[in-house]
């Protein structure tokens, strides 16, 4: 399990210092053709009671050197509405308290297209504090800092398909995903190695450091684009 912050493309997971919960899993990746109810284990890290809000949400990509290839991508993908929880809310999780989740896909209408639809769960998690000038055995209380987790949903009908191009650009590497999947591949320069998620419809132009003589994309141990700078 672990405390996570997403970047959508470039797949890093931070560990930051005030890390309030313990999630597991991370991600799922659900067939769209079933109803299905998966379970999500968040456990209470700090050392005061949360309140835990828990709600399915849809993210747009604001990642820089990203652009969707479609207008109504977006809205296309969403498919916040056919997640449900349980419970939604947790009114408190006390330190090290461990608590389950359930997260609920609806089946989506058989006019949805092929392709992979996506959404996140979120949780808000706040620390309940006794208000100024109030007794701590009253019920009165004040909410403190909030540091929202974000876990993705992928949902897939039909059987994955790429159809990518990967040009060479002159200070990095363009790749245009232009598949209703995502696309993912091992990025290597220099000393440094990095998974890229590209979602799908959709284009990346990622910039490497100008000291970068080469770079290789790579994907299940094939290297699908060298370029020479």
């Amino acid at each position: 399990m672990k405390c996570v912050l997403l970047a959508l493309f470039s797949f890093i997971v931070s560990f930051p210092a005030t890390c309030q919960l313990l999630i597991a899993p991370t991600r799922f990746v659900l067939d769209a053709e079933r109803s299905v109810t998966e379970k999500i284990v968040v456990e209470n890290t700090s050392d005061q009671p949360l309140r835990l809000d828990i709600k399915a949400v849809y993210r747009p990509i604001a990642s820089q050197g990203v652009r969707r290839l479609s207008d109504d991508v977006e809205r296309e993908e969403d498919i916040s509405d056919f997640l449900q929880i349980s419970p939604p809310i947790i009114r408190k999780l006390n330190p090290n308290q461990r608590r389950t989740i359930r997260l609920r896909l609806k089946t989506l209408p058989s006019d949805k297209t092929k392709g992979e639809y996506r959404a996140y769960v979120r949780f808000s998690p706040t620390v309940s504090v006794a208000s100024t000038g109030e007794d701590k055995t009253a019920s009165a209380f004040a909410l403190n800092f909030k540091l929202n987790t974000y876990i993705p949903v992928y949902v897939q009908k039909g059987q994955p398909t790429q159809d990518v191009s990967i040009q060479c650009e002159a200070n990095g590497i363009r790749i245009q995903n232009k598949s209703n999947y995502q696309f993912n591949a091992l990025l290597k320069y220099g000393d440094w190695t990095q998974n890229l998620v590209v979602v799908r419809n959709a284009e990346l132009i990622k910039t490497l450091p100008n000291t970068t003589p080469e770079a290789q994309l790579i994907q299940h141990e094939q290297v699908l684009q060298r370029c020479s700078f």
